[in-house]
């Protein structure tokens, strides 16, 4: 995976939806689309750039182009909208050098009346997108339109293009590292061999890969290993111990407190979850 590829609705030129769920870990990525996130119900925390925001209902967060994040989730509802760096250039050429940021609790009243606006934006697109009457693309494309228009005139500044370039050279090295980790997760990985393999010195990959990610590599192994075994216990019926094996986690008690850090409780009780909640 060089990165997240992010789709786009059929009949708009973003990604929106309402996302439901019954909680989750989605290991460190990042996407060339801006993101944002308006909460509903329940909550999620998003760490990005060695810094963790908590999302409850009604707060807004975004998340900007080419930043590496991770997500953990409890039950929630949010909707999510992913616009696609193109879409901004359009009008907006120099939008590279934009960075967006989002207060959600801001003292002024009139920062608060314009969080309110895009809280509606959100909810009135929520509305056109699902009820669709004629016409419904003019005005979903009015309300992300002024929704874009926004961003650009209240939550952006501007960066130097070095800084820009400099980073997405940083995120070209992550890319490969976490592919190769992602290909071989299963294995046991040793420092010395992963550094060689991509001509670093221990110390450098070390502090290079917990900088972009806010983890180290072991740790960030084992938290995409225990995603891998969720898939695992919600689409078959194995056993625990042979699911934690094949997908390499030897440390069975590391393995068990990164899973029940991520899911709020163990494997088997995530699987007992699961199966009160579709019954066959």
């Amino acid at each position: 995976m060089r990165h997240e590829i992010v789709s786009r609705n059929p009949d708009v030129e973003v990604r929106f939806y309402l996302s439901v769920d019954a909680g989750s870990y989605v290991t460190p990525h990042w996407h060339d689309s801006i993101e944002m996130v308006y909460m509903i119900e329940g909550n999620m925390t998003v760490s990005q750039e060695n810094q963790r925001q908590e999302l409850c209902p009604g707060d807004i967060m975004i998340v900007n182009s080419r930043v590496v994040h991770s997500v953990l989730s409890t039950n929630n509802k949010a909707l999510v909208l992913q616009i696609p760096k193109e879409v901004l250039k359009k009008y907006v050429p120099d939008i590279d050098s934009f960075i967006f940021e989002v207060e959600n609790h801001p003292e002024s009243r009139v920062e608060q009346t314009r969080l309110e606006r895009i809280r509606k934006i959100f909810t009135d697109m929520q509305v056109i997108y699902d009820v669709r009457p004629e016409g419904y693309l003019l005005k979903f494309n009015s309300l992300l339109y002024d929704l874009l228009f926004m961003l650009i005139h209240s939550y952006s500044h501007k960066i130097v293009q070095k800084n820009f370039d400099r980073e997405y050279k940083y995120l070209e090295r992550l890319n490969e590292i976490m592919t190769y980790l992602k290909e071989h997760y299963r294995e046991k990985i040793m420092l010395p061999e992963l550094a060689d393999r991509f001509g670093y010195n221990e110390d450098y990959l070390t502090r290079f890969f917990k900088k972009q990610t806010g983890m180290t590599i072991n740790e960030y192994l084992y938290a995409y290993r225990v995603t891998r075994i969720y898939q695992d216990l919600m689409g078959t019926d194995k056993p625990v111990g042979e699911i934690f094996e094949e997908n390499g986690c030897t440390n069975y008690r590391v393995a068990m407190r990164v899973f029940k850090e991520f899911y709020g409780c163990t494997p088997k009780q995530k699987r007992d979850q699961m199966k009160r909640t579709n019954p066959k």
